[in-house]
């Protein structure tokens, strides 16, 4: 009886298109995945801090009546600091004096590439990191923002922290404490509502994340 083999060119080409479709799809596997992951942990903050607003009314009452004055000042970041501090796990509380713990000290990219601001270096934003890693830093809204939206206060979010890509609609999020409720940014009728694209700053993309699941835009 004869014995069928493969010759070594037949286990080269074989091997060679293993690699040709690993290449292709192994890549795009890892960045779904971690998409996913970032996903998850945006979600959960999100109701995370929905809550601890929720715990600090029935203590404080309604944000609305914090004493938050509108100049978005240091005064009103440490009061939004002191009434919810209870109801989060904080690692690190930065405040406004060593920010660099908490924040990348980078600048941010939008979504559409284009360079944003670095917020290691603005005396308005108060800064925390929780145990899992994510940075956060906030504000009291400004005069006009409460005048006409009632947005008392303004949270920025980094998923992952101090890891890349540091890009708002990857990693960075945005959203707002306005008329009764924490709102992501990007909500229909908003000022940020369809900006969610490659070709757009991507500050709407933390309503898109909420309302689709998914972050199918970034592809």
């Amino acid at each position: 009886m004869q014995n069928k083999a493969f010759t070594l060119a037949e286990v080269l080409i074989t091997l060679g298109i293993i690699g040709v479709v690993a290449a292709m799809t192994i890549p795009g596997l890892i960045q779904r995945t971690q998409e996913k992951e970032l996903l998850n942990r945006w979600i959960k903050f999100h109701a995370l801090l929905k809550q601890a607003i929720l715990m600090a009314e029935e203590e404080y009452g309604d944000v609305s009546g914090w004493g938050i004055k509108g100049n978005m000042s240091q005064k009103d970041g440490i009061t939004i600091a002191n009434n919810l501090r209870s109801y989060m796990k904080i690692a690190i509380d930065c405040g406004y004096t060593n920010k660099k713990r908490c924040i990348p000290d980078t600048k941010y990219k939008l979504l559409n590439g284009n360079m944003w601001d670095k917020y290691t270096t603005t005396s308005m934003h108060y800064a925390i990191k929780l145990p899992n890693g994510s940075s956060i830093w906030f504000r009291g809204g400004n005069s006009n923002e409460i005048a006409t939206d009632e947005a008392y206060i303004t949270f920025f979010i980094d998923i992952n922290g101090q890891n890349l890509p540091n890009t708002v609609g990857k990693d960075m999020f945005s959203f707002k404490y306005e008329k009764g409720g924490l709102k992501p940014c990007g909500a229909p009728g908003s000022a940020l509502a369809n900006t969610c694209s490659l070709d757009k700053a991507g500050w709407g993309c933390a309503y898109t994340v909420l309302q689709n699941q998914n972050m199918s835009y970034l592809h």
